[in-house]
């Protein structure tokens, strides 16, 4: 089981690499950072936003971590209009929310992965974007001993 903030991370972004809408990757570029200049889009960035644990019993805590998968979707790079670059965002939003739905464990990985929150929004930053936040917790049992 992986027990750590990095190890989740990297569980979280590499299914969200992973993910694909049909026949073609849900996403261009998937980022281990709060942002970036990306190249390719629709552009994922997963990073730990906290955590909070408890005591089970005289042996186990269970933590849980909190991460916040930030999607970006421009609206001019590529030729896409603000109804496209909507579409996209939302497609991806679904993929991403379908994907924690059903791997409940992150291949066992740990004991439960659920979506917490999702925000949709647009911004004019360097260019105009569509985004959407999605806030996951994983939860895993730990020996305290």
């Amino acid at each position: 089981m992986t027990k750590t903030i990095a190890g989740i991370q990297a569980l979280i972004a590499g299914k969200i690499s992973d993910l694909k809408i049909g026949d073609f990757k849900a996403f261009g570029q998937v980022a281990d950072h709060a942002e970036g200049d990306f190249t390719k889009y629709p552009a994922a960035c997963v990073f730990s936003k906290g955590g909070s644990g408890r005591v089970l019993d005289t042996h186990r805590n269970e933590r849980t971590f909190t991460f916040t998968i930030a999607l970006y979707q421009e609206q001019s790079l590529a030729g896409k209009d603000k109804a496209t670059a909507s579409q996209v965002m939302t497609a991806a939003a679904d993929a991403v929310i379908a994907a924690f739905d059903a791997d409940r464990d992150l291949g066992g990985e740990v004991e439960i992965v659920r979506v917490v929150s999702f925000a949709d929004d647009f911004t004019v930053k360097a260019g105009t974007f569509n985004f959407c936040t999605v806030d996951v917790e994983a939860v895993v049992v730990v020996q305290n001993y």
